[in-house]
C-alpha cells in the first residue's frame, strides 16, 4: 500500500528542510536524474541547482556518472558557491547505485546518452529523456573560472525551465 498524499507532502517538506534527507525518493511526486559520464560536473551543478530552484517543489532530483564516480571538480564547487549552493558535502555517484524505475526524467547533462545502450537502455526510456549537451568546463576553462560560471548560468537556465515544465505537468 502507497504512502497517502498527505504523506507524500509531509515526507518531501521534511527532506527540503533537512539537507541530509534524501533528496529523491517516493517522497517527491517526480524524481529526476542528472548524468554524465563521471558525475563530477556539469550534473553535479544541475542537481545543486534543481535543489536550490524546486523550493517546496515536489521534485526530487539526484545526479551520477555513467562510469564509476570520481569526485566533484573544485572548480564546480568553487563557482557554485558564488551563487549560494554549497557542493562541498555532494559525492561523486555511479548510475549502478539507482534503478531507473525510480526517475521519471532523466537529463544527460554531457551528451552521454549515447552510452546509454544495451543494459543502460532503461535509462533513455523514461517519461522524458533530454541531452543537453553542456560544455565541459574542466577541458576548456583557461583557468580563470569563466568557462565554468558560464556552464553554471546555462545550467541554471536549462534546470529552471525543466523546474517549470515538471511543475506545469503536476498542476494538469
Amino acid at each position: 500500500m502507497g504512502l497517502s498524499g498527505a504523506e507524500l507532502e509531509l515526507a518531501a517538506s521534511v527532506a527540503r528542510a533537512d539537507p541530509q534527507a534524501e533528496s529523491w525518493g517516493p517522497g517527491y511526486e517526480l524524481n529526476v536524474m542528472f548524468l554524465c559520464m563521471h558525475n563530477s560536473c556539469r550534473s553535479q551543478m544541475a542537481d545543486g541547482w534543481m535543489r536550490k530552484l524546486r523550493e517546496t517543489s515536489p521534485v526530487g532530483v539526484a545526479s551520477a556518472g555513467i562510469k564509476d564516480g570520481t569526485v566533484v571538480k573544485e572548480g564546480a564547487i568553487r563557482v557554485m558557491a558564488e551563487v549560494g549552493v554549497d557542493l562541498s558535502s555532494f559525492s561523486s555517484n555511479s548510475l549502478t547505485e539507482f534503478s531507473p524505475e525510480r526517475f521519471d526524467v532523466v537529463v544527460s547533462c554531457c551528451a552521454c546518452g549515447e552510452h546509454l545502450s544495451g543494459p543502460l537502455q532503461a535509462w533513455k526510456q523514461r517519461k522524458l529523456f533530454l541531452d543537453w549537451s553542456l560544455d565541459g568546463p574542466e577541458k576548456l576553462d583557461p583557468g580563470d573560472y569563466s568557462v565554468y560560471r558560464r556552464v553554471r548560468e546555462e545550467t541554471r537556465e536549462k534546470c529552471a525551465e525543466l523546474l517549470a515544465l515538471l511543475e506545469e505537468e503536476l498542476q494538469s
